[in-house]
C-alpha cells in the first residue's frame, strides 16, 4: 500500500464513512460485521442509539468484574490489616499493638466493619476510574479524527462509521467500495500526522524539573531520620497546634505562642464547663427514690446534700489549686435499696460494667493493677506525668465502707477519681457496687484487733468477755499493758510462769492471754483480773 505522502510524515489509520440517519448507520454496521467480517471498527453518533453496540460487535465490558475483584481483595486486606495492627505482634520489624482497654477483646469483627467498608468503597472507586481509562486506552493526547472538518458535526446531526486499517480484512479500495454500497454519503481517509508524536521539548524539561522537586521531600525526610535537631519543628498551620479554645481541666486565660491572650471565662469560677445546678435532674435519671439515686438514707439530717460529693479540686480565681474541705459525712446506706435485688443477674451485670469502666485502673480483681494505672505509674516514676496511685478495693479502709458511700464514689467521684454518673446508669452503678462487695468477700482482709465488735466474743467497755466464745472463734485481746511484765505477773495469782523465761516479756504476755481465755469462773475471774491489773498499773 502506497501513499502520496512519505510514510515518515503520515500514516493511514482507516476509512471514515458518513451517514445521514441512524437507520442507515445501523444497517451499515450490521453489513460490515456480518458480510465484510470486520472486527476493528467504531461508530460515532450525536445521541445514544439503541442496539449500536451489538451491531458493531462490541463485547460486554469486564470492568464490573475488575471492580468486584478489587473490592474483595480490599475487604480481605482491611480485615488482615486491622487484625495485624490490633491483635498480633509477632513481627519484630512492624509489630502490632494489642492494647487491651475497658475489657474489650483485641479483635472483634463488628468493631472493624466501618474501616473495612471505607477501604472497599475507596478501592472500588479507584478500580472503576482507572480501569475505565485503561480499557478505553485513555488518555490520548491527540486523535486524528479531530483533523477532519466534517467529523466536527458528529455532536450535532451526523453519523459516522470508521473501519480501522489494522483490521485483517481491511483493503483500501475494497473497503471504500463496500462502504459506498452500504449507503455511505461520503468516505474519507483518516491519516495520522507522525510529527505530532514527538514530545514537546518544553514540556519534557518541565516534567524533569518537577520530578526533581518531588524527590526533595523524601530525600530530606530520609536525611532527618538519622539527625538530632534542637530547633523547633516547622508549623505550617500554627492554628492547628495552638488554638484559642478551652480544654478539660484547664484554667484560662490561655497563652498563644508565648504571649498572653485575655479571654473571658464562660462560667463562674474560671470554669470552661457549667457545673450541674442544685436541684436539676439529669436525663434518664430516676426521680422519686432518693436512696436509689444518692445512696443516702432518707432520715439523713446533714444539710445541703447536693454539696456532699466533692471529688474535684476547686479552681480559685487567682492561685494554685487546693483541695476542697470535705463536709460532714451523711448517713450512708448500709444495705441495698428496696428496688435493687441482689442476685446472679445483678452480679453478672455488675461484672460486665466493672470490667468496662473500672478494670482499666482498678484491675480485674480490684487490686489496683489495671493497665492504665500501671502505665501511668511508670510514667510518673520517670517524671513524664503526674499520677495518683489507684486505690486497692481490698484495702481495709475500703472494705468497711457502706454500699451507699461506694455508690456515691462511683456517681460523683472522690479525690482524683472522676465522676461516672453520666456514663453509667443508676441501676448499673448499684450492680457495680454489688460486684465490688462480692470481690471483697472473696478476698477479705482481717479486721484490726482493736475493733471491739470483731469476732464472736461480746465485750462491754473492756470489762466483760466470754472466754469460751473467744477461744472458739477470734481472739479477744485482754487489757494488759505491754512492757510491764513484772506488774502483770503479780496481778494474777493463778498464773504459773516459768522462772527460766522471766526476761521474755512477750512470751509472758502470750501465756497470760492463754490463761485468761481458759478461766473457768468467767465473769468473776475477769473482774478480779481487771482490778489487779489496775493496781499493777498504779504501782
Amino acid at each position: 500500500m502506497t501513499q502520496s505522502n512519505t510514510e515518515k510524515e503520515t500514516r493511514l489509520v482507516g476509512l471514515l464513512a458518513q451517514f445521514d440517519d441512524p437507520d442507515s448507520l445501523m444497517q451499515a454496521c450490521e453489513s460490515a460485521r456480518v458480510d465484510g467480517g470486520y472486527t476493528r471498527m467504531d461508530a460515532f453518533t450525536p445521541f445514544p442509539v439503541h442496539g449500536i453496540d451489538q451491531a458493531i460487535g462490541i463485547k460486554r465490558t469486564i470492568l464490573p468484574f475488575i471492580v468486584l475483584f478489587v473490592g474483595l481483595n480490599a475487604c480481605l486486606g482491611g480485615i488482615v490489616l486491622q487484625w495485624y495492627t490490633n491483635a498480633a505482634s509477632f513481627s519484630p520489624i512492624f509489630p502490632g499493638y494489642d492494647f487491651r482497654i475497658s475489657g474489650k477483646p483485641t479483635w472483634s469483627l463488628p468493631a472493624n466493619v466501618p474501616v473495612i467498608f471505607e477501604i472497599i468503597v475507596l478501592s472500588s472507586a479507584f478500580a472503576a476510574f482507572f480501569g475505565m481509562l485503561i480499557l478505553n486506552k485513555l488518555p490520548r493526547l491527540a486523535n486524528p479524527l479531530h483533523r477532519i472538518s466534517r467529523f466536527k458535526r458528529v455532536t450535532n446531526d451526523r453519523f459516522f462509521l470508521m473501519i480501522e486499517e489494522r483490521d485483517d480484512n481491511f483493503d483500501l479500495e475494497q473497503t471504500r467500495a463496500q462502504l459506498n454500497d452500504w449507503g455511505a454519503v461520503e468516505v474519507e481517509e483518516v491519516n495520522e500526522d507522525m510529527t505530532d508524536r514527538k514530545f514537546p521539548a518544553v514540556i519534557k524539561t518541565a516534567l524533569i524539573l518537577l520530578l526533581v522537586v518531588l524527590m526533595l521531600p523524601p530525600v530530606l525526610i530520609y536525611r532527618a531520620r538519622g539527625m538530632v535537631s534542637r530547633s523547633p519543628r516547622l508549623h505550617v498551620v500554627p492554628d492547628m497546634d495552638w488554638q484559642l479554645k478551652y480544654e478539660a481541666q484547664e484554667i484560662g486565660p490561655t497563652t498563644l505562642e508565648g504571649r498572653k491572650v485575655e479571654t473571658e471565662y464562660l462560667f463562674p469560677g474560671q470554669s470552661a464547663a457549667q457545673k450541674q445546678l442544685i436541684g436539676t435532674v439529669s436525663r434518664d435519671e430516676i426521680v422519686g427514690d432518693s436512696e436509689l439515686t444518692t445512696g443516702i438514707a432518707k432520715d439523713n439530717t446533714v444539710p445541703n446534700l447536693n454539696a456532699i460529693p466533692t471529688s474535684r479540686y476547686q479552681e480559685p480565681p487567682g492561685g494554685e489549686q487546693k483541695k476542697q474541705e470535705n463536709p460532714p459525712e451523711p448517713k450512708w446506706l448500709t444495705k441495698f435499696p428496696e428496688s435493687i435485688t441482689v442476685n446472679d443477674q445483678l452480679l453478672a451485670r455488675g461484672r460486665e460494667r466493672f470490667n468496662i469502666y473500672c478494670s482499666v485502673c482498678h484491675g480485674i480483681s480490684g487490686e489496683g493493677d489495671g493497665f492504665v494505672n500501671k502505665r501511668a505509674m511508670e510514667l510518673a516514676l520517670t517524671g513524664k506525668s503526674e499520677w495518683t496511685e489507684v486505690k486497692n478495693l481490698h484495702d481495709p479502709t475500703i472494705v468497711v465502707q457502706p454500699v451507699g458511700k461506694i455508690f456515691d464514689t462511683i456517681t460523683h467521684g472522690r479525690a482524683t477519681m472522676g465522676p461516672y454518673r453520666d456514663q453509667i446508669d443508676v441501676n448499673d452503678r448499684w450492680a457495680i457496687v454489688a460486684y465490688v462487695k462480692a470481690l471483697q468477700e472473696l478476698k477479705l482482709t482481717p479486721k484490726p484487733k482493736e475493733d471491739a465488735n470483731s469476732g464472736d466474743g461480746k465485750t462491754d467497755g473492756g470489762k466483760k468477755a466470754d472466754g469460751k466464745k473467744a477461744d472458739g472463734g477470734k481472739k479477744v485481746e485482754p487489757k494488759v499493758t505491754a512492757g510491764k511484765g513484772d506488774a502483770a505477773k503479780k496481778s494474777d495469782p493463778n498464773k504459773k510462769s516459768d522462772p527460766n523465761k522471766k526476761s521474755d516479756s512477750d512470751k509472758k504476755e502470750d501465756k497470760k492471754s492463754d490463761d485468761a481465755s481458759k478461766t473457768e469462773n468467767g465473769k468473776k475471774e475477769d473482774s478480779a483480773d481487771s482490778k489487779k491489773e489496775n493496781k499493777s498499773d498504779d504501782g
